[in-house]
C-alpha cells in the first residue's frame, strides 16, 4: 500500500509540473534557464525551450544546490569576445544530495538542436563503490566493460553515449557518470 501511495504522489507531482510548465519552477531554476537560453543565443518567448532544457536535466536541481555558469568569454586571454561567442554554456551545480554536476549545453542553430554533455561526480566508501561496480558489470545485457584495472574501471551503457568511471583509493572511491543527449527544438 505504501508503494502504491508513493507512486500516486510521484505521478501527481510530475503532472503538476507538466500542467504548470516553466512558471511552476522555482525562481532560481527560472533564472538559470534564462541564462542558458540567453547565452546560447536562443529566442524563447513562450518558455518552451527553457522547459525542454529543464526536462533533460531536472535531476540536477533536486535537493539543495548552488551553481555557477561559465561561457566562452570567462578567461581574460579568450579571443571569443567578438560578439559571436554565443552557443556554449557550462553550468556547474554542487548538490547536497547527489554530488556535483557539470552540464555543458552547445547550440547549433542550423540543425535546431542543443547537445547536452553531462557529468555527475559522486564519492563514497570503497566498499559501496565496488559493490555497485560488480552489480552493474554482471548485467552484461545492459553494460559493456570498457576497461578494468586494480583501482579503476569504466562501464558503458550499451547503445548509448553513457559512461561510468570508477576509481578507488584507500577506503574511499569516486564515480563519474558521463553522458550525451540531444534536445530537439
Amino acid at each position: 500500500m505504501k508503494k502504491l501511495l508513493s507512486l500516486a504522489l510521484c505521478l501527481i507531482s510530475f503532472n503538476s509540473l507538466a500542467l504548470g510548465g516553466f512558471e511552476s519552477l522555482k525562481d532560481t531554476e527560472k533564472k538559470i534557464l534564462k541564462s542558458i537560453v540567453k547565452q546560447l543565443g536562443i529566442t524563447d518567448t513562450d518558455n518552451s525551450i527553457k522547459q525542454k532544457i529543464y526536462n533533460t536535466s531536472d535531476h540536477a536541481f533536486e535537493g539543495n544546490w548552488g551553481s555557477y555558469w561559465t561561457n566562452l568569454t570567462e578567461l581574460s586571454s579568450s579571443k571569443f569576445k567578438d560578439g559571436n561567442e554565443k552557443g556554449v554554456i557550462e553550468l556547474a551545480l554542487n548538490n547536497s544530495e547527489t554530488g556535483t554536476y557539470f552540464l555543458t549545453y552547445i547550440y547549433k542553430p542550423e540543425v535546431k538542436q542543443i547537445m547536452l554533455l553531462s557529468k555527475q561526480i559522486r564519492h563514497g566508501t570503497k566498499k559501496t563503490l565496488l559493490s555497485e561496480f560488480e552489480q552493474r558489470k554482471a548485467k552484461k545485457e545492459k553494460y559493456k566493460l570498457s576497461h578494468e584495472g586494480s583501482n579503476y574501471a569504466m562501464l558503458q551503457k550499451k547503445g548509448k553515449v553513457n559512461y561510468e568511471f570508477y576509481h578507488v583509493s584507500g577506503d574511499t572511491g569516486s564515480l563519474v557518470y558521463q553522458s550525451q543527449s540531444v534536445i530537439d527544438l
